[in-house]
């Protein structure tokens, strides 16, 4: 049988566990959020390069330079972003549940050309990652 030192022991051990699991965050690292938020940016930016590509050669020879300097590069586009971030800032806050989201989003986007993505109004799985609207 068990002592009541052995019990109380026991019981603590077991109630710091649950204490450790409860707060720790995502089941992804810090780093595996902030890589994933970063790609993302790195993602949309590309896609966006991609449809502006696209929209630039429909248009007239004669309207393509004055509407390319509207337009920016890759890095441009990252470095206009680098304080955007599609999970919360504190490590902790972040759920599974917004890293499937963000990970659906990234999915539709990569998959969904451009003009399906123009008649749609964007992609319907990215609009969740921003439910009123930003």
């Amino acid at each position: 049988m068990f002592s009541v030192i052995q019990m109380k022991f026991v019981s603590i051990l077991v109630f710091s566990i649950f204490i450790l699991s409860c707060g720790k965050g995502p089941s992804l690292s810090k780093e595996e959020v902030r890589n994933l938020s970063q790609n993302y940016i790195k993602e949309l930016c590309k896609k966006n390069l991609e449809c502006s590509a696209q929209y630039l050669e429909s248009l007239p020879s004669g309207e393509q330079n004055a509407a390319r300097s509207g337009f920016s590069s890759l890095e441009q586009c990252m470095a206009e972003q680098s304080n955007q971030s599609i999970l919360p800032d504190d490590y902790e806050k972040v759920t599974d549940q917004q890293i499937g989201k963000v990970k659906r989003c990234m999915d539709d986007l990569l998959k969904t050309p451009c003009s399906e993505m123009e008649q749609a109004g964007g992609i319907p799985s990215c609009r969740e990652l921003f439910p009123d609207g930003n």
